[in-house]
Order: C-alpha cells, then sequence, then structure tokens
C-alpha cells in the first residue's frame, strides 16, 4: 500500500508525463483489457479513456439481477431513479427531479433513439425487445449532448443488443410468478458463412400493483385520511412482440445490418373511481402498436478507418375511449381519441486514425419527427361550447453535425474534445461542446477532469401546445382539453452547464475495482408549467458524489456497491421553488452479489435502498418514503435432458416484504416471485 502511494505522489508531481511514461508504456495492455465502450465519443475506448463517467452492465448483471423489466436494470446504476406510474408505465430519470415523462435522457437501442415525440419520452412497455435480447447496456453519467444531442441533458442509455449469429438453434423460455406474471419467449437463430440471424417471439403479462390505497406498513396516511389517493385496482398489461435481427457479411470489408420488430401493447389505465368530481379518466384499455425497422451500412478500409450508414424509421400509435361522467353521472358519447408519431433518420459517419495519436470521428444527421392526432369528446361541447372532433398533424426537422477527437498527448495524458451542432424546424440552434483530461498518474490508476454544454429542445408537446397534442395523450390514459392549456410561444432550449472529476482504479491484487465521480450540473432556463403555460427561467443546480466499487473474491464470486450522494437547489424566475430540493432522493444505493457454486448452480442476491423524496410535481399524497428491498436469484442449469440444455431458475424480488411506495403513493411494491425455465437445443 505504501508503495503504491508512493507511486501516486510520485506521478502527480511536476514530472508526471516522464516520470510514468516508462512504466505505462508497459502497461497498455491493461487499458486494453478494461471494458471497452463506445457510446461516450463514438470513438471504441477503454472505459479509462471515456471523457464521460460510464457505468456498463453486462450480461452477467443483466442475468444475476433477475430483472425481467427493462427499465428495472438502471437500479444497479449509482445516481439513477426509477419509478412507474402505472403497472407499466416507467421512467427512468438521472439525479431524480423529474416528472413521469423524463424527457431529459436519451434512449437509444443499437444507435436508434427510442425517445418519441410529442413529449420527447421512452415507453418502455412498448419497446419490441426482451430483457433477454439484451447483450450489454452502456449509461453515459451525465450530460452527453456533444455526442448524442439534444434530450442527454441528463444522460445517455445506450442498449446492445446480442450479435445476430449469437445463438444457432432455437430456445424457449416460459415464466410464471405472483401479479399475474406469465411470459413465454422463443428465439430461432442461425450462424452462417455470409449471413446471421436471430429472432424473438414474445409474450408478456402481468397485473401490475396491487388494489392498495395506503402507503406502506407503519405509516400514517390512509385513504380516509387522503381522499384524493386513488384507486388502482387495474394496471394489467399484455405484451406481443416481434424481433428479427440479422447480419449480412459479403466480405471482409463490409457488414449490412438488417433489423426490424414490432410490439402490441394492451395497458389498462385510469381510475376506477367515478364519483370523484368530474372524471372522464375510467379504467379502459390503451391501446399501443409499436413498429421500427433500421438498415446499417459498416465499410472498413485499407487504411485502418471506417464508415457507417444508418437508416431507421418507427411508428407508434396509440388509441383509447371510454366513457367520462360528471359528478357520479354517466354522460352521452365516450371520449376516443388517438396519437400516431413516427421517426425517420439518417446517419453518416466516418472515423479514422488520423496519426498514430489521434483519432477522430465525425459526422452529419438528419431527422423528421411527425405526429397525428385526433380526438372526439362532447366535454368540448358541453363545457367549452367547441366542435366535438379536433384534429390537427406537425412535424419538425432536425439537422446535426458532429466531431470527436481523442489526441493521446503522451503515454499518460489523453485529451478527448469534441462537440455538436444542431438546428432544427422550430428555430433552435445550439452548439453543444465537450473537453475532458484523462490523466493515467500510474498503471491502472486514471484521474478525469471534464467540462461540457448541454441544451435540451422543448419538446412538441411544450412548444406547439395544443397544435402538437390537441388534448390527446400527454398523458397515456388522462384527457387535457385542447383550452386548457395556451401555446406558449418563445420557448428556448434549456441549458446546462456540467463539470466533474472523476477517478478509475485498478488493484490486481485484491481483484478490485473503484470508480468515483463529483459533479455540478448547473441547469438554466429550465422549462416548466405557469398557469397553465410552458416558460422559461428554472434554475436548478445539482452536485453531488457517486462511486462504484467491485470485488470479485475468487473466479466464482463477484460483489457490486453502487452508491450515490446528491444535493438540488432551485430558484426561477416567478417563484422560489421549495420542494425542488426534495426532490432528489440525497442517498440511494444498490448492491449485487453472485455467485456460481458449480458448472450448474448458481444464485445472487441485490440489495437497494433509496432515502425519502417528495416528487416535484405531485402532492404530498405522493411523498416516497425510504425504499429497501431485497432481491435473490437461485439458478440450475441442466444438459443432455432428451438431447436439450437449459435452466430453471427461482427469482424473489422484495425478500422481506418492505412495502414501499413508487412515483405514485398507491402503487407499493410487495414480495412477489416467479419461475423461469428456459430449454435450449
Amino acid at each position: 500500500m505504501k508503495n503504491m502511494l508512493h507511486m501516486l505522489g510520485g506521478c502527480l508531481s511536476i514530472t508526471v508525463t516522464f516520470a510514468c511514461a516508462t512504466d505505462l508504456s508497459s502497461e497498455l495492455e491493461y487499458f486494453k483489457e478494461l471494458p471497452m465502450v463506445l457510446s461516450a465519443s463514438r470513438l471504441s475506448q477503454p472505459l479509462s479513456e471515456a471523457p464521460n463517467a460510464m457505468t456498463v452492465i453486462d450480461r452477467e448483471m443483466i442475468v444475476a439481477s433477475g430483472f425481467r423489466s427493462i427499465p428495472d436494470l438502471f437500479k444497479l446504476v449509482p445516481g439513477m431513479y426509477v419509478s412507474y406510474y402505472k403497472g407499466s408505465q416507467a421512467f427512468v430519470s438521472y439525479h431524480g427531479s423529474t416528472d413521469q415523462y423524463a424527457r431529459r435522457m436519451q434512449v437509444m437501442i443499437d444507435g436508434r433513439s427510442v425517445y418519441m415525440p410529442p413529449v420527447s419520452t421512452v415507453d418502455w412497455a412498448d419497446l419490441p425487445i426482451t430483457v433477454d435480447d439484451i447483450e450489454r447496456i452502456e449509461v453515459i453519467r451525465g450530460p452527453a449532448a456533444a455526442s448524442h444531442g439534444a434530450n442527454s441533458t441528463q444522460g445517455v442509455i445506450s442498449i446492445i443488443t446480442r450479435d445476430a449469429g449469437e445463438l444457432s438453434g432455437a430456445s424457449v423460455s416460459f415464466t410464471r410468478g405472483d401479479k399475474g406474471i406469465n411470459d413465454v419467449a422463443a428465439r430461432f437463430g442461425k450462424r452462417g458463412e455470409k449471413y446471421d440471424y436471430r429472432m424473438t417471439l414474445a409474450y408478456s403479462a402481468d397485473h401490475g400493483y396491487d388494489n392498495l390505497t395506503a402507503a406502506p406498513p407503519g405509516k400514517s396516511i390512509t385513504q380516509p385520511q387522503v381522499p384524493s389517493l386513488l384507486n388502482n385496482s387495474f394496471d394489467n398489461n399484455q405484451a406481443r412482440l416481434l424481433y428479427y435481427h440479422a447480419d449480412y457479411h459479403p466480405n471482409n470489408a463490409d457488414s449490412f445490418d438488417i433489423q426490424f420488430g414490432f410490439n402490441h401493447d394492451v395497458q389498462v389505465v385510469g381510475w376506477t373511481d367515478k364519483n370523484i368530481g368530474t372524471n372522464w379518466n375510467t379504467t379502459h384499455d390503451l391501446l399501443s402498436d409499436a413498429g421500427f425497422m433500421q438498415l446499417g451500412w459498416l465499410h472498413q478500409m485499407e487504411s485502418g478507418s471506417e464508415l457507417n450508414l444508418r437508416y431507421y424509421h418507427i411508428r407508434h400509435d396509440q388509441r383509447e375511449s371510454f366513457p367520462y361522467y360528471l359528478g357520479g353521472t354517466l354522460r352521452n358519447g365516450p371520449i376516443t381519441q388517438s396519437v400516431t408519431t413516427g421517426r425517420d433518420e439518417i446517419e453518416v459517419q466516418h472515423t479514422l486514425q488520423a496519426s498514430p495519436n489521434n483519432r477522430l470521428v465525425y459526422g452529419a444527421a438528419w431527422r423528421e419527427d411527425q405526429i397525428d392526432a385526433q380526438q372526439y369528446s362532447e366535454a368540448r361541447t358541453l363545457l367549452l361550447g367547441l366542435a366535438p372532433t379536433y384534429s390537427s398533424a406537425s412535424h419538425r426537422h432536425e439537422y446535426r453535425v458532429f466531431a470527436h477527437d481523442e489526441w493521446r498527448i503522451n503515454p499518460a495524458l489523453l485529451l478527448n474534445t469534441g462537440g455538436m451542432l444542431e438546428r432544427d424546424s422550430m428555430g433552435s440552434s445550439n452548439i453543444s461542446p465537450r473537453i475532458a483530461l484523462n490523466l493515467h498518474v500510474a498503471p491502472r490508476h486514471t484521474l478525469r477532469v471534464g467540462s461540457s454544454i448541454a441544451y435540451r429542445t422543448p419538446a412538441l408537446a411544450e412548444a406547439q401546445y395544443p397544435e402538437a397534442m390537441p388534448g390527446v395523450l400527454y398523458q397515456p390514459g388522462a384527457l387535457f382539453v385542447p383550452s386548457a392549456r395556451v401555446n406558449s410561444p418563445g420557448l428556448i432550449p434549456e441549458k446546462v452547464l456540467s463539470r466533474e472529476l472523476g477517478y478509475l482504479g485498478e488493484n490486481l491484487e485484491w481483484a478490485t475495482s473503484l470508480d468515483l465521480r463529483v459533479f455540478s450540473d448547473q441547469v438554466s432556463d429550465g422549462i416548466y408549467i405557469v398557469s397553465n403555460k410552458f416558460v422559461n427561467g428554472r434554475g436548478a443546480l445539482y452536485r453531488g458524489g457517486e462511486a462504484t466499487l467491485k470485488h470479485s473474491f475468487n473466479e466464482f464470486s463477484d460483489f457490486i456497491f453502487n452508491f450515490a450522494h446528491e444535493l438540488a437547489s432551485s430558484s426561477d424566475s416567478v417563484a422560489i421553488d421549495t420542494t425542488f430540493s426534495k426532490s432528489v432522493p440525497r442517498n440511494s444505493v444498490s448492491v449485487l452479489y453472485s455467485h456460481r457454486m458449480s458448472e450448474s448452480f448458481s444464485y445472487s442476491a441485490a440489495y437497494y435502498y433509496q432515502d425519502a423524496m417528495q416528487p416535484f410535481d405531485r402532492g404530498a399524497v405522493d411523498y416516497q418514503w425510504v425504499q429497501r428491498r431485497m432481491d435473490i436469484r437461485i439458478a440450475q442449469a441442466f444438459k443432455d435432458v432428451g438431447g436439450m440444455k437449459g435452466e430453471v431458475s427461482m427469482v424473489v424480488q422484495n425478500l422481506f416484504d418492505q412495502g414501499y411506495t413508487e412515483y405514485v403513493a398507491n402503487n407499493v411494491f410487495n414480495r412477489r416471485g416467479y419461475l423461469k425455465l428456459r430449454l435450449d437445443w
């Protein structure tokens, strides 16, 4: 230990460049062994040389977690907030301080952006992939607009699916458990000389949360005391999906990526109590159809550079029909509404080795978002004197160019610089720069200091309401009459100035790695609602620290510990926001331990903790108490049984039944478990 501290002190001296150069030259192989990431800069880099703090959720962590829902995986990321508005309506944000739409987090699947207009959010229930289709997830913790543009002001989630040739044969799985959990999936694949493919057909269903209207055990809030606490007796979800991924590689220089998928989802939404004043959001089905097609071409050049061309199209349809009540009395004529959104994007990217010590990636992209909304409601006539039918269409174009340069000044020092220029048809034009300096102070020990500016373009629902959102699905399953809010002309993008200091180190003798980060993210021109109108003005400051500790006790046992401590403060030009500081959980922890007792038997345990918080867009009734949760997974693999192999696993979530509330207080998470059988041949 003394030797390590001595080396660290020596390398931090004024002669760092020369004193450590010789040692580092012999240790470069180590940096190649670190997890390689692509999302931070669009260049393939080891974690120690990325310009941002990152968390990699690999396949082993995904399996050990026992999660069957993709959003839940982000509980394994320090500082990440995961919650649910309804049983199937999840949202994910970084640093908390979010509403149910989480519009400031970029989410991509194989480079395809899946946050959609009109509110720039992700409908996690409609993604046409399952947890078992994911190979790894790269999470950028902090703004990354320099690489991925608007909607990246909190961070980036990059989901990378399993290779097209990963499966050669067939696999089926069956999952049964509490809360109506009923999943079936079939996968087929084949590796060929020039063509690989894999396909997933899946059905998933569950009953969401329990019929509970009280806070967790030991708390004093109950339905009689808080009459506004509604009942979520019905928040079932059923999804059917198809996903196809192929790779055509006719030669050593070219590779063509082909993907398409479809998801049909039925969510039960609304509230059961029709007697609470004016209620036109009674329990009903929200039907969704989501599909995509993606084509990519990767060309390897003799110089070692790469040319990457990608096009994708996304379409998302939602529709619902339900009666409405006034003072408990059923009115004639249902409310029917639908919204269709779509996106087309084409992107070209060139990566080249400019010199032995310099790499550069640059490119350009064009995107078009479309929305078409329809609504029929007699309430428009009865209450507002308007025509019962309302429809509109809107679209937005966006252009962007980007570049990132990696300059190895010497073996100990690496400089990352980059930026993105974006322009759209709403009049926004922004440049998002980033700079980071990575100093290898000793073999396997790296310091990183960085700063960036990121912008978030106003969502269509914010800038063009009601044209973009004529009362349709601003909140799935809830009606917003067009005149309830007025247009918000003159909105400008939100701006985030981010500064961070990080450390990444590994001790091979102890089989331990440590990732530390302290940060300060300052938000200006934040968009929020005042008097039924979106305005700029909120300022916010997020400060804190994060840590990830990984340790291998031996080749069979792995331990991961994540911790985040965060503070938030805010003021705006209209009024001082007294609740904002409470909207971030001050401390949060996640722990994952996995052990392989033999080639066939394994188990894992996970613990999650989150401090109490008050969602800033919810009332006091939805105060979130402290969350504590323990999950376990036990698995037994088998082979040569009737010519097949596979695995039987059992997962119990919230083992000690410490019922805790989610974003909405009547979503109480109680103990639940399920069994899963997988057969491969």
